[in-house]
């Protein structure tokens, strides 16, 4: 099987094992605009649902679009164990973010947790965003995040193997250890390379390692805010982080755009 970055083919089964705050303090935020824009929402990069679950399950009605099947298949794989009027309130659907049509207008579209960063193209960036203007509802507004580079990125930022986080899966007792390295970056054309390195450690001793690459373009303020503006939206808001902190002061880019 070829590896595609950003597809987490081999190890979409670890993905929603990772236990940082960053993955569970966005979900209120995405609760609170989700009730100041009522309506149906559309999740881009979807991924294993991990926030379109939350919003279903406070009775929201979600689209989710992906491109990797691996990850659309854990999202299943949850959503099958929920109640049926959470069900009822999710459509999954296999797509490009770049190139989805839909026929449909939306109150809210979300690209959460730096999913915009996996396309590495202005052409695929482009185009994501015209389609999410054409999805948008004229009252609507489309939130995006990217990480805020803490400096100027150069060949610096290459990295030897970190350790992120790690748990034990209690139905196993399997320990499970996220690591990540920084293999490269392009400077030029601002993509960085991590390698994400994923250990199941086993109560006897052995190990099983899975490695996924990935290729994110990475954006100063100036940038993602001119692409954004540039592609019709207006910005309403802008946050450092989803306590709404100061965007110059935050560790992320997070924008609320309308048309």
């Amino acid at each position: 099987m070829e590896i595609r970055p950003n597809l987490y083919q081999k190890s979409a089964f670890l993905y929603d094992f990772d236990n940082r705050d960053i993955v569970k303090v966005d979900i209120p935020f995405y609760l609170e605009y989700a009730a100041k824009y009522p309506g149906e929402i559309l999740e881009l990069a979807c991924g294993t649902g991990r926030v379109s679950l939350i919003l279903a399950q406070n009775g929201y009605k979600v689209y989710g679009l992906d491109l990797s099947d691996s990850m659309l298949e854990q999202f299943k794989i949850k959503l099958a164990s929920q109640p049926k009027t959470v069900q009822d309130n999710i459509w999954i659907g296999k797509d490009d973010m770049a190139s989805f049509r839909l026929n449909k207008e939306f109150s809210l579209i979300i690209i959460p947790f730096r999913g915009f960063q996996t396309l590495t193209t202005e052409e695929a960036q482009r185009n994501c965003l015209k389609c999410v203007y054409e999805h948008l509802k004229a009252d609507g507004v489309f939130i995006i995040n990217t990480f805020r580079p803490y400096k100027k990125l150069d060949e610096t930022w290459v990295y030897p193997e970190t350790v992120q986080w790690e748990t034990v899966d209690e139905n196993t007792g399997n320990r499970i250890v996220k690591k990540h390295k920084g293999t490269k970056i392009d400077v030029i054309n601002q993509i960085i390379y991590p390698e994400m390195i994923y250990q199941i450690i086993e109560p006897n001793g052995k190990v099983l390692e899975i490695r996924e690459p990935l290729e994110l373009k990475y954006y100063y303020y100036d940038q993602l805010k001119e692409v954004l503006e540039s592609s019709g939206f207006k910005i309403k808001e802008e946050f450092g982080y989803y306590d709404k902190s100061d965007i110059e002061d935050g560790r992320e880019l997070i924008f609320v755009c309308g048309k």
